[in-house]
């Protein structure tokens, strides 16, 4: 597994840091890991596919869990997180360099030819 770094926007939170991030992307597509933030640890599950797209279902162990759909910028992966019913907002995740360091945060990442549901706050 890769270590990764990301993070999450929610109105009322702002801008919460996923800490201890792996993920795994099998040459299939299929996305695998997990780490922690301040709501605790979770996993993800999903599915990387050709033209660039990203589905992934973030678990927090015991908890709820949040859908989240991006789109690889070329830097790493932006988009939009949603738990249906209750609350929406903006992500960002990207794979670590080896000699990276996990705190270096993700400043804004644009991706190439989103839509605009991908930059709308």
């Amino acid at each position: 597994m890769a270590r990764w770094t990301g993070w999450w926007e929610q109105h009322v939170l702002g801008r919460r840091s996923m800490h201890n991030l792996v993920l795994d992307v099998a040459a299939d597509g299929t996305v695998t890991g997990g780490g922690e933030d301040c709501v605790g640890p979770f996993t993800f599950q999903g599915q990387f596919r050709p033209d660039g797209t990203i589905s992934l279902v973030k678990r927090y162990l015991g908890r709820h869990w949040v859908a989240y759909e991006g789109q690889n910028s070329g830097e790493g992966i932006y988009g939009i997180w949603d738990i249906p019913g209750f609350d929406t907002g903006r992500f960002a995740l990207r794979p670590l360099g080896e000699s990276e360091d996990a705190c270096d945060e993700i400043q804004e990442l644009v991706p190439a030819g989103a839509s605009n549901r991908f930059t709308e706050k």
